[in-house]
């Protein structure tokens, strides 16, 4: 078997001249069968391999590890960018980063619409394809307006708005008030 502890062979031993023989490779979790080699030669790419002896063989089942993807979509487009999704062995470590573009935060990971992780960085041995998403949201501000001298007027529009809104306050006086001017930490 290549390489070591790839997978097991069944169907060897001793056989007498011209009986059929059938060998069986069957590969260990997280490999594939390949072929079966002598010599370094092919002599089949099938997994049962029957043949009729006529001398002794020296037959080598070869696997290989399996690789899998990871593929992720970044939830709405544009509001995020992740590193890690590629192609892995199995049973390579595999870390997702998540990093929300300016005015989003990163919400979580999902898989068929399960939450998976809520950490921007979701570590995970791989066994399968995955297919992921990252969910980032827009984040949200609150807008509070108050007036220098009470009861001199009112202020409308504040309140609580998404990253990107355009938000419009208005400053209305009491009799005997005008406005002057907006001012933010003073």
């Amino acid at each position: 078997v290549s390489p070591e502890n790839s997978g097991s062979v069944t169907g060897i031993g001793n056989y007498y001249h011209g009986d059929e023989v059938t060998l069986t490779a069957v590969p260990n979790t997280g490999y594939s069968f390949v072929n079966w080699t002598e010599n370094n030669e092919v002599v089949s790419e099938e997994s049962e391999y029957s043949f009729i002896i006529t001398t002794d063989r020296n037959l080598v089942a070869n696997f290989t590890l399996l690789d899998y993807d990871v593929d992720v979509v970044v939830y709405p487009a544009n509001s995020g960018v992740v590193y890690g999704d590629g192609n892995y062995y199995h049973g390579d470590e595999v870390t997702l980063t998540a990093i929300p573009n300016v005015g989003y935060r990163f919400v979580n990971w999902t898989e068929n619409n399960i939450v998976v992780s809520s950490d921007l960085e979701y570590l995970f041995t791989i066994t399968e394809n995955r297919n992921l998403v990252a969910n980032f949201t827009l984040l949200d501000y609150d807008v509070t307006t108050s007036v220098n001298i009470e009861n001199s007027g009112t202020v409308t529009g504040a309140g609580n708005y998404l990253h990107g809104d355009e938000v419009t306050l208005t400053a209305i006086p009491n009799v005997g008030y005008r406005f002057v001017n907006w001012t933010e930490n003073n």
